[in-house]
């Protein structure tokens, strides 16, 4: 058998008559054209661009006015002027002003009490708060921050600055009593009662710091200890219908119920308004025998009166007839500590 010949061989030999090609050449046919490859790539994917971040506004940015070009006022010294007026609506629109260009702890300060003066308590504890981180050294911003935090219930927020003035002064007793303070708001009663020891240490004529005092001691059971502060206000002035209260609901959980009555009936001729006061007297006065509303009567004689009034009511029980008739019926009577200083007024 041929092996298999070359088509051009095959085409020499036929055309020399000497036999047809033993393998003859296919047709050539034409080449065809490289498949086309589709590629399907579906739907364009959109990709979303995040904006680029805007940085929120400042409290700067909020609350700075710019003045009006070739203005030369001295806001700053405007403003001052406002606030010591008591203008505090004007004092806002200029220290807004002159903030723009002297944005100094001061000018913060001022802004942020003159905010407070109007009710705008946000901003006004803002524009402090600002005050102090840029100096914190700024006791009078801090000092009026803490107060504006315990009027608003913080006492966690109020003690932060306080114990920084603390820190700057420990002999400071109104820093002491806002410590008190912030301490009763946050039900930490025995830190209270120290900080108020504190206080009453160095001002005894205190009238708020010997309530609050008592009154942080009512609450853990220390009820002598409450019983000594809160007879200690009988002798000082203001008195308050709740601070009556407070040492009625001492005298009572002691088992004093004629001296509680007595003084329940006090605070509410103090505050007319006080309904605990009235309800408090009313549930006792049902349950008192004749002699206990003697007593009673006789006591609240002494709780009437008032240091300063031309009524003695500083001396201690057994002094005169009826604080005898008190100690005989209850056995130790209330217990008036003695007034020998006169004070301007309590420290708020």
């Amino acid at each position: 058998m041929f092996a298999r010949v070359a088509p051009a061989v095959c085409l020499v030999l036929a055309a020399a008559g000497l036999g047809a090609c033993p393998n003859p050449p296919s047709p050539i046919e034409p080449s065809k054209a490289a498949p086309v490859v589709k590629l399907d790539i579906g739907e364009p994917e959109v990709v979303a661009v995040a904006p680029a971040p805007v940085a929120p506004p400042t409290l700067f940015d909020t609350v700075a006015l710019a003045p009006a070009e070739g203005d030369t006022t001295d806001y700053r010294a405007e403003g001052a002027r406002y606030l010591a007026e008591g203008r505090a609506m004007e004092a806002v629109g200029a220290l807004r002003l002159a903030l723009s260009s002297a944005s100094t702890p001061e000018v913060w300060q001022q802004l942020g009490e003159a905010y407070l003066g109007v009710g705008d308590d946000d901003k006004g504890v803002a524009c402090l708060e600002e005050s102090i981180n840029a100096d914190p050294a700024r006791t009078a911003a801090r000092r009026t921050l803490a107060k504006r935090y315990l009027a608003m219930n913080d006492g966690a927020r109020a003690k932060e600055h306080i114990d920084e003035l603390v820190r700057q002064d420990a002999q400071d007793a109104s820093a002491r009593q806002m410590l008190g303070r912030a301490f009763m708001q946050q039900k930490m009663w025995q830190q209270a009662i120290d900080a108020f020891t504190l206080v009453v240490q160095a001002e005894p004529d205190n009238i708020h710091a010997h309530n609050n005092l008592g009154f942080s001691a009512i609450q853990i059971g220390e009820l002598e200890l409450a019983r000594a502060h809160l007879e200690r206000t009988l002798s000082l002035e203001p008195q308050q219908g709740y601070m009556l209260n407070n040492l009625g609901v001492t005298y009572e959980r002691l088992g004093r119920h004629a001296e509680a009555h007595a003084a329940f009936s006090r605070a509410a001729e103090l505050s007319p308004r006080y309904a605990q006061a009235k309800l408090n007297r009313d549930r006792l006065q049902a349950g008192l025998s004749q002699d206990e509303r003697i007593v009673s009567a006789e006591t609240l004689l002494q709780l009437r009166a008032v240091p300063g009034d031309g009524v003695d009511g500083g001396e201690a029980p057994g002094a005169d007839p009826v604080s005898a008739a008190v100690d005989a019926a209850t056995g130790g009577g209330i217990r008036l500590a003695p007034s020998d200083r006169q004070v301007d007024g309590p420290m708020p």
